[in-house]
């Protein structure tokens, strides 16, 4: 009677202990991707905070090259918040640190923070948008390891990434338009360019997004019409920059809501 006894009690305990490793095994799993997420959620906000600090270099660097001197202490003390925020995402985790784009992002920028400085706007300005755009690459890289998906369920969520996409739009055109603002001209190259970001930025705008949003983001738009491409520039560099910062922070605000709701649903 031991040995069926001894049996039973063996069979019934191999499954039962495979089911317990199973068991164990699915919420270190769990476990694991839950950390992963929460480290991808703290990329993401640091990685957002720098780049609104180095479109607003573009921007105030592009003013300060066409004369808008007033500029330079500005343009200082954003790049000490970019020194102090690349220190952070740095310091944030292993697999940031050993990122290939991050450090050809930290290395890039070790040598545009000072390009301004030679007059050339347009190499400025360009060179202003490769680092945002492999920035915004680093960004989807982030959410792609670290399984930061789009929110759904809410008719009114767009995806973040895409947020992020519209603010560049209209970081482009405060930093072109800063530039016209301040030199007092528009040549037809800096026509033909802004025009098309007005285009870009009249397409993308959501009409679920709040009326204040929308309302200056339109005024924007019609700021660029009416006060920019034409013969005679009539707003100051300094008005037309934080109209269009704000603009920005409209976007960015729907931007946060967004990772807000992600952690939300996620948590």
């Amino acid at each position: 009677m031991e040995t069926p006894l001894l049996l039973t009690i063996v069979l019934l305990a191999v499954p039962a202990g495979f089911l317990l490793f199973l068991m164990v095994s699915l919420q270190h799993r769990r476990n694991q991707a839950s950390k992963l997420f929460v480290q991808g959620i703290a990329y993401i906000k640091l990685l957002r905070g720098l780049l609104t600090y180095i479109q607003q270099h573009r921007g105030l660097t592009t003013g300060f090259i066409n004369g808008n001197a007033a500029a330079k202490q500005d343009i200082e003390s954003l790049e000490q918040n970019i020194k102090r925020t690349m220190s952070d995402v740095d310091s944030s985790g292993e697999w940031m640190r050993s990122n290939v784009k991050w450090s050809s992002l930290v290395d890039h920028w070790s040598r545009l923070s000072v390009l301004y400085m030679q007059g050339d706007a347009d190499k400025n300005f360009k060179q202003h948008n490769i680092l945002i755009a492999n920035l915004l690459y680093l960004i989807d890289d982030v959410a792609d390891v670290h399984h930061l998906t789009k929110v759904t369920g809410d008719a009114m969520d767009t995806d973040w990434r895409y947020l992020l996409s519209i603010a560049e739009y209209i970081g482009q055109a405060r930093a072109l338009g800063t530039g016209v603002a301040a030199k007092g001209q528009c040549s037809s190259v800096l026509r033909i360019q802004l025009n098309h970001l007005r285009n870009k930025i009249a397409s993308s705008v959501d009409a679920t997004w709040p009326e204040q949003s929308r309302s200056e983001i339109h005024h924007l738009l019609h700021c660029i019409e009416t006060q920019l491409v034409v013969d005679r520039p009539s707003i100051q560099a300094a008005d037309y920059f934080k109209l269009a910062t704000r603009c920005i922070e409209h976007v960015l605000n729907q931007f946060d809501r967004q990772i807000e709701r992600l952690e939300y649903d996620r948590g």
